[in-house]
């Protein structure tokens, strides 16, 4: 579900109620249509949306599950409602961590699409794209790579050089650049994209602020810190004017100012960056929001580096214990929680070694 650029109370803050009135249409067309209705489907579809905007992982993949089971038996394998089923699945099978089983889905709705639609058909791209992602996550960059820029010549080939289709293969083509360390082939293609939404869109429009963000990104890989400062307060700017404080872009681009600040050794412009962000967090999405908790470790880390170690640890400490709680020890987020962790001196080795292993 994309957000907006409206005011976002109803999208951050509505979440709990959004789901109370998910959860009550959906019982509604349980009772009164059946339980494999598409419209009971739809309606189970978008409450798994919202729970996992909540980062209600488990109940989201639940819900999705049942969507998928139901449409495979009354529509087929596939029917297009059952692939999307499917590419639903995969996504919160991948926030969960489960790569293996989201790309076996994401194989098959591919090679389903293909067959179906044909290489060029923007379902089959949004397939490979999606596929694509999933390999990134794997350290598969090879493979993410030769995926992305077939969807990039196709987009081209098909849909023109100024596409936004186009352009999102270009950010997602130099994304993987940027792992591979070609930041040469990353910025060039970031460059390309951000000027061609500034003269497409504007300078404040969200694509063009989106694009910027990217290229700040790239610039401060490449020790250009003062060129990644300069985009990234033009963002923030941007976006505190437009949407305030508190829209999830506003967040975003003060935490990655933070960044930048931090590696400058602005400290202390950093943490307050970071501490507002993680209030903000907690405030709207609670303690267990995985923004909350990779809140709390952005400031962890900045915290430890001006010596503040005790709060650092707190905070880390907390990360790593809830990634554990919800989302298990081999979970990649909780093994970074232990890697950051591990970057902060523990009390004593009896006390690491008992929360590392239990």
């Amino acid at each position: 579900m994309a957000i907006t650029w409206e005011k976002h109370d109803s999208v951050q803050r509505g979440f709990a109620s959004a789901r109370k009135l998910q959860e009550e249409t959906l019982e509604t067309r349980r009772h009164q249509l059946g339980e494999e209705h598409p419209d009971t489907l739809s309606a189970m579809t978008n409450l798994a949306v919202t729970m996992s905007n909540q980062g209600d992982w488990a109940g989201a993949r639940k819900l999705q599950e049942q969507v998928l089971e139901a449409s495979r038996r009354v529509q087929g394998e596939e029917h297009p409602h059952t692939l999307t089923a499917m590419s639903n699945l995969a996504a919160i099978l991948g926030k969960q961590g489960d790569l293996t089983e989201a790309r076996k889905l994401q194989e098959r709705v591919l090679k389903t699409r293909r067959r179906l639609l044909g290489e060029e058909h923007p379902d089959t791209l949004t397939a490979v794209t999606n596929l694509a992602a999933t390999l990134n996550l794997q350290g598969d960059m090879k493979g993410a790579k030769e995926l992305q820029e077939q969807v990039l010549a196709t987009s081209r080939r098909v849909q023109g050089d100024e596409h936004p289709h186009t352009l999102a293969a270009m950010n997602n083509l130099a994304a993987t650049f940027m792992v591979l360390g070609d930041l040469v082939e990353a910025r060039k293609l970031q460059e390309q994209v951000l000027e061609t939404r500034r003269r497409l869109l504007g300078e404040e429009h969200p694509d063009t602020l989106t694009a910027m963000t990217s290229l700040a990104g790239t610039l401060c890989s490449q020790k250009d810190l003062a060129g990644a400062q300069e985009l990234q307060e033009r963002t923030l700017e941007a976006c505190l004017r437009l949407l305030g404080e508190e829209h999830p872009s506003s967040l975003k681009a003060m935490n990655n100012l933070a960044v930048t600040l931090k590696a400058l050794g602005d400290l202390a412009a950093a943490r307050k960056l970071q501490e507002q962000v993680l209030e903000t967090r907690l405030r709207l999405l609670g303690e267990e929001h995985s923004d909350s908790l990779w809140a709390m470790s952005n400031l962890a880390l900045t915290l430890y580096s001006q010596g503040d170690r005790a709060r650092a640890r707190k905070l880390e400490e907390q990360v790593l214990l809830t990634r554990r709680r919800l989302l298990g020890d081999e979970h990649p987020d909780t093994l970074t929680a232990k890697k950051n962790l591990a970057r902060i001196k523990p009390r004593t080795l009896r006390y690491w070694l008992q929360l590392m292993f239990g």
